[in-house]
C-alpha cells in the first residue's frame, strides 16, 4: 500500500488525532471494503502479527442512531460462537466507534451462490447448519438478530460460514412481541408485511427459510415486478420448490416458510430436523465453493427471476429507519 493510499484510508479513519495514533501504531490500514448506512469496512493489517482484521467505523450521531450504534455494540460484546464473526476489540471516542473483528477472506455467502441452480444440497446443508447454530445461539442468548440473509453470512479462508452485522438485532423476552419495521423486504416474514407486532426468533425462522430456499436454488422464493406482487406471495405462501430437491430439504424449507409464526420450528427444531440431523459435525469446506454449474430438473429462468429487481419501497406509513431505501440488483436489501 502506498503513502499516499494510507493517508487517504486514514483520513476517512481517524476521528481525532488521539485515536489516530492509537491504531496507527497498531494496526496498518489497507483500504475500505464495505459501507452501509451507518458503519464503513475497514481491511486492516495487525502490525505485531501480520494477521489481517476488520473494522467497521460506527459513527454513533445522536438521538435514535446513537441508540442503534450502543445497541449493536452492546450486543456483540456479549457473543461468543464459532459461526458468529468473533469481535476482537471496540476504540471508542464521544463521536466515534471503532470495532476489530475477525477478517472473513471468503467474502459473503451469496457471492458464492450460482444464480437460478444455488448450491449442491450436501454443500448448503453444512453452511446451512452452521447459520442456524449461531442464530439459535443467539436465540438461547435472547437476542433477535431481524435480518438473516445472505449478505449477511460471511465465510473464512477455510469455508466456514459466520453470521455478521447485528445492527438491528434486539433484546428480547419470552413471548414478547415486538413493533420496529426493519431488516430486508425479500427476507420479511407475512406479519412483517401486515405490520403486526411480531415475534424476533419466528421472524428469524422464516428468514432463514428464504435464505435456505435461495442457497439450494439460486433464487429468492418471493418474487414480484412490484412490493405489492411480491407481498401477495408471501402472505399465500406461494413460491415452487423444484423437484430435484431431497424430501427432507423440500420439508425443511416449508415447515419454516409457514404462514403461522406459532407454527414455524424453533431453532432447536430445525437443528434437530431430518435434512440436518447428523450433519452437524462438519468443520467447513477445504476450498471455495463451485461457482457455476449446470441447471437440472425443470428448474429454468422461467421458474426463478434471478437477478430482476424483486421489490421496491413499501407504501408510505411503514415505521422505518430513517433515510433508508430497499434497493438491490438481486437480493432488497437496506441502504443509505
Amino acid at each position: 500500500i502506498t503513502q499516499e493510499d494510507r493517508a487517504r484510508v486514514w483520513q476517512d479513519l481517524a476521528a481525532s488525532s488521539s485515536l489516530e495514533e492509537a491504531l496507527t501504531g497498531r494496526y496498518e490500514p489497507l483500504g475500505v471494503v464495505g459501507q452501509g448506512s451507518f458503519a464503513k469496512v475497514f481491511l486492516a493489517r495487525h502490525i505485531l502479527t501480520g494477521t489481517k482484521v476488520a473494522v467497521k467505523v460506527l459513527r454513533k450521531g445522536e438521538g435514535a442512531t446513537l441508540s442503534w450504534v450502543l445497541s449493536e455494540l452492546d450486543i456483540m460484546k456479549g457473543l461468543e460462537h464459532p459461526h458468529v464473526v468473533q469481535l476482537l476489540e471496540i476504540v471508542q471516542t464521544p463521536g466515534t466507534a471503532y470495532v476489530v473483528m475477525e477478517h472473513m477472506a471468503g467474502g459473503q455467502l451469496g457471492q458464492h451462490i450460482p444464480e437460478v441452480v444455488g448450491l449442491w444440497e450436501d454443500e448448503a446443508r453444512t453452511l446451512f447448519g452452521q447459520v442456524a447454530s449461531a442464530v439459535g445461539y443467539c436465540h438461547a442468548q435472547g437476542i433477535a438478530h431481524r435480518d438473516v440473509k445472505a449478505d449477511n453470512v460471511l465465510l473464512d479462508a477455510a469455508g466456514r460460514a459466520k453470521l455478521c452485522d447485528f445492527g438491528l438485532a434486539c433484546r428480547f423476552r419470552a413471548g414478547e412481541k415486538l413493533g420496529l419495521l426493519c431488516g430486508t423486504v425479500a427476507y420479511w416474514a407475512p406479519e412483517l408485511h401486515r405490520r403486526e407486532p411480531y415475534d424476533g426468533p419466528a421472524v428469524d425462522v422464516w428468514s432463514l427459510g428464504v435464505l435456505l430456499f435461495l442457497m439450494l436454488t439460486g433464487c429468492i422464493p418471493f418474487t414480484g415486478a412490484s412490493y405489492a406482487q411480491a407481498k401477495e406471495q408471501v402472505l399465500q405462501a406461494r413460491y415452487h420448490l423444484p423437484f430435484h430437491l431431497s424430501d427432507e430439504a423440500q420439508s425443511l424449507v416449508s415447515w419454516m416458510l409457514t404462514l403461522e409464526p406459532a407454527h414455524r420450528p424453533t431453532l432447536q427444531q430445525i437443528l434437530g430436523h431430518p435434512w440436518l440431523r447428523g450433519h452437524l459435525k462438519t468443520p467447513g469446506h477445504s476450498g471455495p465453493l463451485r461457482p457455476t454449474r449446470i441447471p437440472r430438473g425443470d428448474f429454468s429462468l422461467d421458474t426463478c427471476p434471478g437477478p430482476a429487481l424483486l421489490c421496491s419501497l413499501p407504501p408510505s406509513g411503514a415505521e422505518m429507519l430513517p433515510n433508508k431505501l430497499f434497493i438491490h440488483s438481486r437480493v432488497p436489501r437496506i441502504l443509505e
